[in-house]
């Protein structure tokens, strides 16, 4: 299914632009109208022939979800979301990882196409002058003692109006037409810049896919709450990221590291 007259993706506009030599953006799937992108990326690699790099793209998610059910914006020719099928050799606990690539390579894929400053909010919030432009997800399927598979979810307010949004949450999120004063750039350029950085940084290793995230991430250094799951808080400063991507919490009684998987939400304290 097309998109909308006058918008910037299509699959052959996809292929075309990606091209079939690459690992990430390759094969690729791609949806006018569906209920997430996520959901079609793990249906497709629960089926076993979505190789690593398989790309869903979508135009209008009828369902858009972020970590913990956060409810997305997702407006046709406006909205950009998308998943990559990854088989990374990661034990269980290094889920959290997979959040700092997404994140990270979503926040200079946007630099690169855009030229603005993108900051990183643990664990998966890009940020444009404090609000919201985007976010991304990690699904992971876990096999014998390793993860099997991890569908990773990117999604970005590209040219999004104030009124597209709900008006308690206007205040919190922007766009980068929002912040470009209408000149965002396609759609496509967005996508292919992303894929680009998530290449190189996978390959890159854990010790530097930290030290860029670090770099780039705005909670370190502040005072945080971390309302947990299933239940009780933590509260003190972001002092440092572990090497499973978890956030540790300088608290007067000591350091705490919280998981991803252990998060409700994260506020400012």
């Amino acid at each position: 299914m097309e998109e909308p007259a006058g918008g910037d993706l299509s699959a052959e506009r996809i292929v075309a632009a990606l091209g079939s030599d690459r690992t990430f953006g390759h094969p690729v799937q791609y949806f006018g109208v569906g209920v997430s992108a996520e959901s079609l990326a793990l249906g497709w690699a629960r089926k076993q022939d979505a190789p690593e790099g398989a790309l869903v793209v979508m135009d209008v998610e009828l369902s858009a979800r972020g970590r913990r059910g956060v409810t997305w914006v997702s407006v046709a020719g406006r909205s950009l979301a998308f998943a990559l099928v990854l088989r990374p050799a990661l034990p269980p606990a290094g889920e959290g990882l997979l959040w700092l690539l997404a994140s990270l390579a979503a926040a200079e894929g946007v630099e690169a196409a855009t030229g603005m400053d993108v900051a990183l909010k643990w664990p998966n919030d890009l940020l444009v002058g404090g609000r919201g432009v985007g976010g991304v997800r990690v699904d992971a399927q876990l096999g014998p003692g390793m993860i099997d598979t991890a569908v990773l979810t990117v999604r970005l307010n590209v040219g999004l109006e104030p009124d597209d949004f709900p008006d308690g949450l206007r205040p919190q999120v922007t766009s980068l037409a929002m912040e470009m004063q209408g000149a965002a750039p396609p759609r496509l350029a967005v996508l292919e810049a992303i894929l680009g950085r998530l290449d190189e940084w996978y390959e890159a290793g854990v010790p530097a896919l930290l030290e860029g995230y670090k770099a780039r991430c705005g909670t370190l250094g502040t005072r945080v709450r971390a309302l947990l799951m299933p239940a009780g808080d933590a509260v003190g400063t972001a002092a440092d990221i572990d090497d499973q991507g978890g956030l540790v919490i300088k608290t007067p009684s000591g350091h705490g590291s919280i998981g991803v998987d252990r998060l409700k939400r994260l506020e400012a304290d």
